[in-house]
């Protein structure tokens, strides 16, 4: 392939570059309008609310206008200085806004320079700008379409990306960039159509329209590559990231810093903090308290369910390990026959699981009651009552049997260093669908990163789970 300049127009390829860019192109999802595009829409209506907001009080104090120009000059100032793709995906924009004004309004406040009725009236004009502002980027980011992305590294590099991001629907992977020289026998990696080589990036970026440059390091690739191409990128609406090694660290847990000229990542412990653990553990028993008091006339009824369906107890006990290792005892709607235990030996070798978890798609001991509680997830119900006794969280890792522990290696472990859960990362996962290998990966991803934020989308994510009843055996 005829190697192209950094920044040149992509019509510069040679005709088989050019036959094979065109091949990617199709399909392309069509460009938004550049306004939109660049994430200015929500600042533009952040800005007509306060505009709307300092107009329905015009009879009130000059303030309120002297508010809404502090938004539209907060506005543009991020437009000019924030790329599109930051502004995007996060609510930074939002924290841009209400922090220097917010900080103006005290400081008002403080010396008496504004009373309080104009503190008021120009927080209602800030505050509605933030709120527009917030919820038109949460819009966009969610009916946004998948993320495109061209691959730059080696061949091995490539193909790993582009196999982990396959299961991935909000990633596009448009195509690849070889650090070498690209020959014209060189087609594919992993389905996915190699379309140059280092000095193709931007061209091919360009042309292809991607959102962003995903570089996969590897011994063909230099610090002044990366450079390069970050020069050659400056100029457009693209995204230049370079893929770090660090498996199973969050973001929140990363700090990059220069560490004797070189560029270092900065992993934090994953562990909650003492007053996280306490806090997690005040809302657990608070959250269970109240869901057991709103559900137990569902509890009541389907004990009575249960009961008629087939002889034996409500309620089903078993020993599992929690924290540290510390057995217990689980409470669970009974959903099987009452000699489930008894027959399992003889259905060990129909196991469709993998590793120490037992796994039947069509079990012969699930009763018809039982069933529609498994599809439903109302047989985890009583599980509420091991939240308030401190032995589980409602989101936690799937607690594990005390033969599946004993199974466990010493990275499987990790998962004993929080409480189990009657939801997680799992649950909303895949639950049955998944391999023991992904279930393990999930929850020791929890386990890593856990926070409170990431407990309420778990939370959320599992209503919508149970809801369309995905993966439920």
């Amino acid at each position: 392939m005829t190697s192209v300049e950094f920044g040149a127009n992509p019509g510069n390829v040679s005709s088989d570059g050019e036959a094979r860019l065109a091949s990617a192109i199709a399909g392309v999802r069509f460009p938004m309008p550049r306004f939109v595009d660049h994430g200015a829409l929500p600042h533009a209506l952040a800005c007509a609310t306060a505009v709307i907001g300092a107009t329905a009080l015009a009879g009130s104090a000059p303030v309120v206008w002297l508010a809404a120009a502090a938004v539209l000059c907060t506005m543009a100032l991020d437009l000019a200085m924030a790329p599109a793709y930051e502004r995007n995906r996060s609510l930074r924009p939002v924290n841009r806004l209400l922090t220097p004004i917010g900080a103006a309004l005290l400081a008002g406040s403080s010396f008496a320079w504004l009373t309080p009725t104009q503190v008021r009236q120009a927080l209602v004009v800030v505050l509605s700008s933030a709120v527009v502002l917030a919820c038109a980027g949460l819009l966009a980011r969610l009916t946004r379409p998948p993320r495109s992305v061209l691959v730059v590294g080696g061949r091995l590099g490539a193909e790993q990306f582009i196999t982990q991001w396959s299961v991935c629907p909000e990633i596009d992977v448009r195509g690849v960039c070889l650090p070498e020289f690209v020959d014209e026998s060189a087609q594919e990696i992993a389905n996915v159509p190699i379309l140059g080589s280092l000095v193709d990036v931007a061209g091919v970026a360009i042309g292809l329209g991607v959102d962003e440059v995903v570089v996969a390091p590897g011994p063909l690739l230099s610090a002044n590559d990366v450079r390069r191409m970050s020069w050659a990128l400056e100029r457009s609406a693209i995204e230049l990231s370079v893929a770090a090694d660090v498996h199973g660290a969050g973001p929140h847990r990363i700090t990059p810093r220069v560490l004797g000229r070189r560029l270092v990542l900065s992993v934090r412990p994953g562990r909650r903090s003492r007053p996280g653990q306490w806090g997690k553990a005040a809302m657990d028993r608070a959250g269970a308290t109240l869901l057991l008091a709103v559900l137990s006339p569902v509890m009541l009824m389907v004990s009575i369910l249960i009961r008629r369906d087939s002889p034996g107890p409500a309620l089903f006990t078993q020993t599992r390990v929690g924290f540290d290792g510390k057995p217990f005892t689980i409470y669970k709607f009974r959903t099987m026959v009452v000699d489930a235990e008894a027959r399992l030996a003889e259905l060990r070798l129909v196991d469709e699981g993998a590793g120490p978890l037992f796994k039947m798609a069509e079990d012969p001991r699930t009763t018809t009651v039982g069933r529609l509680l498994r599809s439903t997830s109302l047989d985890e119900l009583p599980q509420l009552i091991n939240v308030i006794r401190g032995d589980m969280s409602l989101i936690g890792p799937r607690p594990g049997l005390p033969h599946e522990v004993d199974a466990y290696d010493d990275w499987i472990r990790r998962r004993l260093r929080t409480k189990p859960g009657m939801t997680g990362a799992w649950q909303v996962g895949g639950r049955s669908n998944l391999s023991w290998s992904d279930s393990v990966r999930l929850d020791l991803d929890y386990v890593d990163n856990a926070t409170l934020r990431e407990d309420l989308r778990i939370a959320v994510r599992t209503a919508r789970v149970v809801l369309n009843r995905d993966g439920a055996v």
